[in-house]
């Protein structure tokens, strides 16, 4: 390879010193910037960018802009300073004027006639709050109390174009103009400090150092009674330095016609087109709270300087080929590049070097590279591999023994054989023998993985393979097995873990297990082009859909929170990386390849900082269209612009919420998560739109909440917005109570009139149950006087006085004479008192005593414990069960009998016990079989209607128990029982 060093010398003469390119983001005209022209730059503190531009006014999110011009309110279009103060007001300076955006609109403020044709060109707050404004040529204006006042700066003209200005911490006011330095402290004295400079900027650093930037001195380093001069001669961009910021790794940056020029530990580096930068003729420059630079360039819009992380070289500078499919370090250090179509060449400390087949190699497309143990470079072609010794290329092809052409992997054994992955399978070089031997196992061999002599792993398009060449024994691993593809691109070993590339994601093999692990975003993110692992245990896999970083260290389950992703905006020139076409050298740098580009990352520095995402909720739609939400709301919220205590009706509730995650370093890793409180149950699943819609919202009280995150890791607090749905009409809660009032007016009309119903029912049922009582009663009556008790009773009478016994027929017609009055008084009053009732049937025992002489005696027994006279009772109850107990009890026995009539009181109610000793109801049924009946009784049935009508029609709950045969001890019959019972 030391040969390699002259032939270097000779070909240099037709290479210049490669070019490194840098990750410069430009936004233009084609993204949204209203012009692109830009002259100024400021963040507020919602992490917008205020860019001013000569053709309008931009707002800028990372993403999106949103531009102002004199149709929204601005005064003049052509913007030259901008300054968001601590109140949130962004100030914009133009000709002759400011205007002031507080959110909702713009404010205008004119300055004086004869200040009308001067630029403001620079604005700043100072600790009392009052607004400075620099002029190009009238000196100085301040903003205090809603009032506009001017300040002259003496020396003249010069002296008062006054280009920026700087607030220390004495708020002491420095003003760089074409004339030098002035200051004005607090007290409104005005000092010169730098005198003859054509000044641009001023600034004053923690160390009360000055710096101030000039138009033809470059820039000036005021330290103690020193001033150290940076000029062009020891390496500034230029000696006509425009402006310039501080970073916050303490670098300075300084900005002109010609570049960007970086200070950092008293080393000047400058950046050009030629490294990245959009434009070389730059006005503005600032730092944004994430730490990335933006400038601002007179014709190529707004530029982004994320970090030096990411570099790039492309056939713009000298590597000749945007496709580089392999990347190498040799033994002196020296980068070695692959390419598609145009050879393989090498960076060294004096430039780049390419050398293709008009130098001896093999053919111009290259697949693979490796070094040997003899420092020989080893190459893999479309047409066989070709090794260089650092003089001359020597190519075996199939015409030596190859098994194909086209060449993908390449590795080398401990005994210096040359293993060879080709499209149909692995050929073996034995460079001592200088013979080949195929191995036909497996299809494009992507990889090869040496481990020790007995194990070799190959990535093939039919599996994983593990080959012995000493038993030549294999084994083969496929999705069956548990990989996640079949296609296998790559392998690489941390201590006891395999990790194996597919088409179809990365699998972990540990012990013989596969896991797979599914890398997040999506499909394409899933094809691994290739791994490899850093001294930190990160493993870098490269895919169709960007760069992924994942640390391994301790771990063995992996979540999709685990991968960073590297994208466009983090720097890459294309997401696309190339198949094994990665190296880490050794002063750990990662470098790939991509479909535009060879890319190089610095392992060294990974930074902790963790920058949230600002996220603001821009806007609320009904319907998806915007709303004047006035009639519904109380006031705009001017911090937010959002309505004040939205309150919806039922019929409107179709939302759209507009959101934003500002980030201006990775925009494209900002990601969501929304919750509806009071209508969601938990987080909704994470997102990349910057909107949500709600539809079919109930009534209630909402809340919508909204967080972000870059990492899946770390989330911003939760911004939020609450609004009222109000319910229907019908919903209400008066709705409801004029329901239930109208419910229970309707129950109680329904309730009334069946009353009214029923009442009229029950009267109309209480006269027809009186009339039947009436007709029963008088039934009963009857029943009580029946023409043959009336008869018999008149012939007892009869034969009393025939047989001239004057005394019982005395006797016998008076107790007559009384049962009828008796039975006529009762006949006209539904209750009598129960020893009236106990007299009458007294008189009605004993008149049927004296009638049926030597056939019963009868007994009527009233418990002590009860007052008849103060106990109502139903007239006319018992004479007919009496009456039924001498006719067909008593009567038709051959002895004479005993009736006994016991009236007691039990819990409440009244018990009748009528009890005769008679035949019994057998025997009185089987007597009157066959017989003709000449006394027909009702009085029982009419009785047992009336106790039914009484229940029904009064207060009294009367029953009837019997009549029923009873049995002596012997079971013979005994006779008969009924009771009669009454509530009291």
């Amino acid at each position: 390879m030391n040969k390699f060093l002259g032939l270097i010398s000779a070909l240099l003469v037709s290479f210049s010193a490669f070019t490194q390119q840098y990750n410069f983001i430009n936004y233009s005209i084609e993204e949204g910037l209203a012009q692109s022209q830009i002259r100024a730059i400021s963040q507020d503190d919602d992490g917008y960018l205020w860019i001013g531009t000569l053709g309008g006014l931009s707002k800028f999110d990372g993403i999106n802009f949103e531009n102002f011009s004199t149709n929204e309110g601005l005064l003049h279009n052509q913007i030259n300073a901008i300054y968001c103060d601590r109140k949130g007001r962004v100030w914009i300076g133009a000709q002759g004027a400011v205007s002031v955006y507080n959110g909702g609109g713009f404010i205008n403020y004119t300055f004086k006639e004869s200040l009308n044709q001067q630029s403001v060109l620079s604005i700043i707050e100072d600790k009392t709050g009052k607004i400075w404004f620099t002029t190009g040529g009238g000196g100085v204006v301040y903003f205090e109390n809603n009032e506009l006042n001017y300040i002259e700066l003496p020396n003249g003209d010069k002296s008062n174009y006054v280009r920026d200005v700087f607030v220390d911490e004495d708020d002491n006011k420095w003003f760089a103009t074409k004339d030098g330095v002035s200051i004005i402290d607090s007290d409104f004295n005005i000092i010169d400090t730098i005198k003859n400079v054509n000044a641009t900027q001023i600034y004053l650093d923690e160390d009360k150092t000055v710096w101030c930037a000039t138009f033809g001195k470059g820039v000036l380093h005021l330290v103690e009674n020193s001033c150290i001069k940076l000029t062009a001669a020891k390496g500034l961009i230029s000696d006509h330095i425009r402006g310039f910021v501080k970073r916050e790794d303490g670098s300075f940056w300084f900005i002109s016609k010609n570049g960007v020029s970086k200070l950092k530990d008293n080393k000047i580096k400058n950046f050009t087109e030629k490294d990245g930068l959009k434009n070389n003729n730059l006005k503005t420059i600032m730092e944004d709270s994430e730490g990335n630079l933006f400038l601002g360039s007179d014709g190529g819009g707004l530029i982004k300087f994320t970090n030096e992380k990411f570099m790039s070289y492309t056939e713009e500078g000298v590597i000749q080929s945007n496709v580089v499919m392999s990347v190498l370090e040799d033994f002196n250090k020296n980068i070695w590049v692959s390419t598609y179509e145009k050879g393989v060449g090498v960076f060294t400390s004096k430039g780049f070097v390419l050398l293709t087949t008009e130098d001896g190699l093999g053919n111009n497309t290259v697949w693979c590279s490796m070094v040997s143990e003899d420092k020989n470079l080893w190459v893999g072609t479309d047409n066989g591999i070709s090794v260089f010794d650092g003089a001359k290329f020597k190519t075996y092809d199939k015409s030596h023994g190859l098994m194909a052409k086209k060449v993908y992997s390449l590795a080398e054994d401990s005994h210096e054989n040359i293993w060879i992955g080709t499209r149909k399978g692995v050929s073996v070089l034995n460079k001592t023998t200088n013979k080949i031997l195929n191995i036909e196992i497996g299809r494009n061999i992507r990889d090869i993985f040496i481990e020790d002599e007995s194990t070799i792993w190959l990535c093939s398009s039919d599996g994983l393979f593990r080959y012995n060449p000493q038993t030549e024994e294999k084994q083969v691993f496929k999705e069956e097995d548990g990989l996640p593809g079949s296609s296998v691109m790559n392998i690489i070993k941390n201590d006891s873990i395999y990790w194996v590339g597919t088409n179809n994601g990365l699998a972990m093999l540990s012990e013989g297990n596969i896991t797979t692990i599914k890398i997040p975003d999506n499909f394409a993110s899933n094809n691994i082009n290739f791994l490899e692992l850093d001294k930190n245990h990160n493993l870098w896999i490269g895919t169709n859909y960007g760069l992924y970083q994942l640390n391994t260290l301790n771990k063995d389950t992996f979540y999709r929170t685990d991968f960073i992703r590297y994208s466009n905006s983090d720097g890459l020139k294309s997401l696309e990386c190339n198949q094994n076409a990665s190296f880490i050298d050794s002063r750990n740098n990662l470098w790939f390849g991509t479909s535009y580009g060879l890319m190089k990352r610095s392992l060294n520095s990974e930074s902790s900082r963790i920058d949230l995402p600002r996220i603001h909720i821009n806007e609320v739609r009904l319907f998806l269209e915007k709303k004047d939400w006035s009639k519904y709301a109380k006031g705009v919220n001017n911090v937010t612009n959002l309505p004040k205590e939205l309150k919806l009706t039922y019929n409107k509730n179709h939302l759209t919420f507009d959101f934003v995650g500002i980030y201006h370093t990775s925009p494209d890793k900002v990601k969501y998560r929304f919750k509806l409180d009071g209508f969601d149950a938990d987080w909704q699943p994470i997102t990349k739109a910057t909107y949500v819609t709600y539809s079919n919202i109930p009534d209630g009280e909402f809340t919508f909440q909204i967080e972000a995150t870059t990492d899946l890791k770390n989330w911003t607090n939760p911004v939020q917005f609450s609004f009222t749905i109000t319910p229907p009409f019908w919903a209400t809660w008066w709705f409801y109570l004029l329901c239930l009032l109208g419910s229970i007016g309707g129950v109680w009309l329904i309730v009334n009139v069946s009353k009214k119903i029923e009442e009229r029912k029950r009267v109309t049922q209480l006269i027809v149950d009186k009339s039947k009582m009436m007709k029963l009663e008088q039934q009963a009556l009857n029943s009580s006087m029946n023409r043959h008790f009336i008869f018999n009773a008149l012939n007892s009478i009869q034969y009393y006085i025939n047989r001239q016994d004057r005394i019982s027929a005395n006797k016998y017609l008076s107790s007559f004479a009384k049962l009828v009055r008796k039975n006529l008084d009762s006949s006209l009053v539904n209750e009598i008192y129960l020893d009236d009732e106990i007299e009458r049937i007294s008189l009605y025992l004993k008149l049927e005593e004296m009638r049926f002489q030597d056939k019963f005696d009868y007994n009527i027994n009233v418990d002590k414990n009860i007052e008849p006279q103060s106990i109502k009772i139903p007239s006319m109850l018992l004479q007919p069960f009496i009456e039924n107990s001498i006719w067909h009890g008593i009567l038709p026995r051959d002895k004479r009998g005993n009736i006994d009539v016991v009236v007691t009181k039990q819990e409440g109610k009244l018990i009748i016990l009528i009890k005769d000793d008679g035949v019994g109801i057998d025997t009185s049924i089987e007597n009157k079989k066959g017989k003709k009946q000449y006394h027909d009784s009702k009085g029982m049935e009419l009785t047992k209607g009336r106790i039914k009508l009484i229940s029904k029609t009064s207060n009294i709950d009367c029953a009837i128990r019997g009549p029923y045969q009873v049995y002596s001890q012997k079971r013979e019959v005994a006779g008969t029982e009924v009771s009669i019972i009454l509530t009291l």
